[in-house]
């Protein structure tokens, strides 16, 4: 939770990193798509929600007495697991692109876990009176903090190195498929141009064919069109949203992440 008064550009740039996921999560349930999709697409959703309420502490108390932290702390961890089921069974089928896809989703919803779980055990150090002393003492190595701070670490590179990522497809150069008609499947599918020809003549145009499926939240979107662009802006949204809001964290280990609160 974090207050204008104290981090302005932190709170106004998380609301606004936050509520672009949430849209654009929103939008991604509307599109035609398989079961295993729209269960992807909908813990997406939750999740932008739930940071989105996470920024501000009215909003997040107000979450937190319906539901329960330690309770989104369950949910977080169920959709870990559900990508990677889901990164398991494209391994299964020989993809290794969807397995990665996967495996990355399933990397960031197991930071959302950490972080609730964090956050969750700061509270009840609260609740039960530990004060100042107390936080010092478990940011030192083998305390509590400490140790959340260093599995934090992994978590917090990933999300990174995906968000630098994220940004880096954003700018990519239109590819010639895109500049076909991409009429998608409800279950992800890859096209690719081929000539082709009529009445036996030679090949003279270039058409868009089916190739082999693979694995993915979304629908086929080619490189550099808007929706693709869109699509990986709303991963760096994410991905760096989390990354920021959680430094904190990392603290105990990584002392200069304070520079970061502003």
């Amino acid at each position: 939770m974090f207050s204008f008064a104290e981090t302005p550009v932190r709170f106004v740039g998380l609301l606004l990193l936050f509520a672009f996921c949430t849209l654009w999560s929103t939008y991604e349930l509307t599109r035609r798509q398989d079961a295993r999709q729209r269960v992807s697409n909908a813990v997406h959703l939750v999740m932008a929600v739930v940071m989105l309420l996470m920024v501000a502490p009215m909003t997040w108390m107000t979450l937190t007495a319906v539901v329960p932290t330690l309770v989104w702390v369950g949910v977080f961890a169920l959709s870990t697991a559900w990508f990677v089921w889901l990164a398991v069974d494209a391994l299964r089928g020989s993809d290794r692109n969807g397995a990665l896809h996967f495996f990355g989703h399933a990397t960031m919803f197991a930071a959302m876990t950490w972080h609730l779980l964090a956050m969750a055990v700061m509270h009840r150090a609260k609740l039960g009176g530990m004060g100042a002393e107390w936080t010092a003492a478990q940011r030192m190595p083998g305390g509590v903090l400490w140790i959340f701070a260093l599995v934090g670490i992994p978590l917090m590179t990933y999300l990174l190195i995906s968000s630098f990522r994220s940004l880096w497809q954003a700018v990519q150069p239109r590819s010639p498929i895109a500049e076909a008609e991409c009429n998608c499947e409800p279950k992800e599918s890859v096209r690719e141009p081929v000539l082709v020809g009529s009445d036996g003549a030679a090949p003279t145009r270039l058409a868009v064919a089916l190739a082999v499926s693979t694995h993915s939240c979304h629908e086929v979107r080619p490189v550099g069109t808007a929706k693709y662009r869109l699509e990986v802006i709303s991963a760096f949204a994410m991905n760096f949203g989390m990354f920021w809001m959680s430094t904190g964290l990392l603290v105990p280990i990584l002392p200069f992440f304070v520079v970061l609160a502003f």
